[in-house]
């Protein structure tokens, strides 16, 4: 488990004066040999750092605590595949760009630092901002970042560099990562990325997964901070270790550890991601689901408030997230002109903390347009604006804890029953699902709540009492017990845009 280095330095410590001894061996070394064996990364690497450019991998990630070495590891890597003439372009993915520049190009081990003298790599300033990194035979690297995703879209390369993941622009991070695999294509076109483990992430829980069902393809290395410590300051590691003993920043940050429990998870990317379809021409149904907040302060809970709809073929749609955190007569305008201009069928609505005044916020703006506002009987269908005159608004008491009120609708997207529609602005509702917590007094986030009461409504699925329809092994038998003719009318609807307050097509 030890680098070529280490051993040497084992050797010479065990004999009677290794001072001597190390200096006598240094003194036998040309001006050229002592700068080679610098930059000889053979001989300074441990087996955990050792990448076989020759293996079958398409991505290869290092999941580790920090101070393993992640950065120095990949430094080499890419600095052997451009002497190699294997990659001539490079993306470089950090948080920032400057977190990119600091770290990955002029850091103590970053590109420009660990790149020989006979082979040295300068940064080439673009005017007007940015740059990218060259070397002697030609091949650049360029920086982006989540903070820009759209940069991503077009640029071919052979090789990207994904840095520290966990630390990534949330609203963006998955659009990022989309679009930097489109674009490494070029050559044998891989993929190589670092982070340090951080509670529920759900793209690092993705890339673990992706990595036990194909190891061979999507390798993963773990490792922890004591493994590098005979490069870090002495007794540093015993410090940290001591002060964070039996805490998740011992796991994470030290150990390089996950602390989460799939077990405990309600909805898993994949499923989101694997799911996704366009926006159908036809609808049987579309709603507006409202998960109200009392106030619009500083602080205050965000108002959820999205459309769905569900297909001629039973498939639920979240087709908008329009969540926010908005005064009452925002939301309550909002949802009348959502209601009218989709031609819903219906406005759900949960009344805990508000009890009537949610449906009289409704008809109140209802009314400036002199539309009426029919408050729907539990057991009675609602009809589109356009045949009814009418908004229909379907009240919603929840009483079972909020995990036991998701599970049956997290089946669902298990099954996958729910597609997110693509290219909606539906990013940070993902991220809101698949990083919720369902634990005890943990609160779950209005859009959460706002869309399992929609596809509840949709699916004709009672959150309020026991249901494990949505763990029935199969999509037809699912589709079988959820189906009830009576609340299924099919009829053309006018679709709105997808994504947040998208006009209409």
């Amino acid at each position: 488990m030890h680098s070529q280095a280490q051993q040497l330095a084992a050797h010479f410590r065990a004999l009677p004066d290794p001072i001597a001894a190390i200096t006598e061996a240094w003194s036998r070394l040309s001006v050229t040999e002592r700068a080679a064996l610098e930059y000889d990364w053979r001989f300074w690497r441990r087996p955990k750092q050792v990448i076989d450019p020759a293996g079958p991998w398409r991505t290869y990630g290092l999941c580790t605590g920090r101070g393993f070495g992640k950065t120095r590891t990949f430094c080499e890597f890419v600095q052997g595949e451009v002497q190699a003439g294997r990659a001539m372009r490079i993306a470089l993915i950090a948080q920032s760009e400057d977190e990119c520049k600091a770290v990955m190009v002029n850091g103590e081990s970053g590109l420009i630092a660990r790149s020989p003298p006979w082979f040295k790599a300068k940064w080439i300033s673009v005017h007007g901002g940015g740059g990218r990194v060259l070397w002697p035979n030609g091949a650049q690297a360029f920086v982006y970042t989540p903070e820009a995703p759209k940069n991503l879209r077009g640029p071919e390369h052979h090789l990207a560099w994904a840095s520290e993941m966990v630390a990534w622009n949330r609203l963006h991070r998955e659009y990022a990562w989309d679009m930097m695999e489109y674009g490494v294509r070029l050559g044998y076109g891989r993929i190589i990325w670092d982070t340090t483990p951080k509670g529920k992430h759900p793209m690092i829980r993705a890339l673990l997964r992706k990595s036990e069902k194909y190891p061979d393809l999507h390798p993963v290395i773990r490792g922890s901070m004591y493994e590098n410590s005979a490069n870090l300051a002495p007794g540093r590691v015993d410090e940290l270790r001591e002060k964070y003993k039996g805490t998740q920043r011992e796991a994470e940050e030290l150990d390089g550890l996950e602390t989460w429990d799939d077990d405990d998870i309600l909805w898993h990317l994949e499923w989101i991601k694997d799911n996704r379809r366009p926006m159908p021409d036809r609808l049987a149904r579309r709603i507006v689901s409202i998960d109200p907040a009392t106030t619009a302060h500083k602080g205050s809970d965000d108002t959820g408030l999205a459309e769905l709809g569900l297909g001629l073929d039973d498939q639920a749609y979240v087709i908008a997230d329009h969540t926010g955190r908005m005064p009452w007569e925002v939301w309550g305008a909002l949802s009348v002109e959502l209601h009218v201009d989709g031609n819903c069928d219906c406005t759900v609505i949960e009344r805990n903390k508000i009890g009537d005044a949610g449906v009289a916020n409704i008809r109140s703006h209802a009314k400036e347009r002199k539309i009426n506002v029919r408050v729907l009987r539990p057991d009675e269908r609602a009809a589109p604006y356009r045949q009814c005159g009418a908004i229909c608004v379907r009240e919603v008491t929840a009483r079972q804890s909020k995990a036991e009120r998701a599970g049956p609708v997290a089946g669902l997207y298990k099954q996958g029953r729910v597609s997110h529609v693509e290219d909606a602005d539906l990013a940070e509702l993902d991220n809101l699902l698949t990083e919720w917590e369902p634990a005890p007094g943990v609160p779950s986030p209005n859009a959460l709540d706002a869309v399992v009461h929609g596809i509840c409504e949709l699916v004709d699925v009672d959150a309020e009492r026991p249901d494990n329809r949505a763990q029935m092994g199969g999509i037809v038998a699912v589709q079988r017990e959820l189906k009830n003719e009576n609340r299924r009318r099919t009829m053309p609807l006018i679709p709105r845009a997808p994504g947040r307050g998208g006009g209409r097509i």
